[in-house]
């Protein structure tokens, strides 16, 4: 009878301690998930999240600052008024994917300038090495989460040096990116 004490005793002190154990490694488990943005069940909430960071928004040096300036996650607007040949504005901006999941940039838009301002005016957008003129382009970049997936995006506006000095120019300039659904 001794002995089937022991024997129950030491049972249950196994159970006891393979309970504990597969606690602490569910625990460890669930904080290891949580930190992903995923559920402690093993359901993964897409969090989709990526655009401009207006934070990272900067004008060179020599650049023409914009009477007013608007940017969202999704576009970049600025009022410009550029006075001479010559005179330009131009900024960088980062894209960033502050989501759980990696994002496709599928096009980016820009407005079409009057053609009365477009005859003197060069704008452009500068992205992944590609230059961009008009009004819509497919680019499809994959856009990695956080930091590692940054990318940079170059907004030029020149007015031509080549052209007639007719005043200043006021017009608007306007940049939208399009994600894969």
């Amino acid at each position: 009878m001794h002995k089937r004490k022991q024997f129950h005793y030491a049972v249950i002190g196994v159970l006891g301690f393979a309970l504990l154990f597969m606690a602490v490694g569910f625990a460890a488990y669930a904080q290891l998930i949580n930190n992903d943005n995923a559920s402690a069940l093993g359901r993964s909430d897409a969090i989709h999240n990526v655009g401009f960071d207006a934070n990272s928004y900067q004008e060179s040096d020599n650049s023409i600052a914009p009477a007013e300036k608007v940017i969202t996650s999704d576009e970049l607007e600025a009022e410009l008024q550029l006075t001479h040949p010559g005179d330009s504005y131009a900024a960088m901006i980062n894209i960033v994917n502050t989501g759980n999941v990696p994002e496709v940039l599928s096009q980016i838009k820009m407005n079409e300038l009057d053609q009365s301002i477009a005859d003197h005016i060069d704008f452009h957008i500068s992205f992944e090495d590609e230059d961009y003129i008009g009004t819509s382009y497919n680019v499809n970049a994959y856009i990695g989460r956080g930091q590692v997936g940054r990318r940079q995006m170059f907004i030029t506006a020149t007015y031509k040096e080549d052209s007639q000095d007719i005043g200043p120019l006021s017009f608007k300039i306007s940049t939208g990116l399009v994600f894969e659904k």
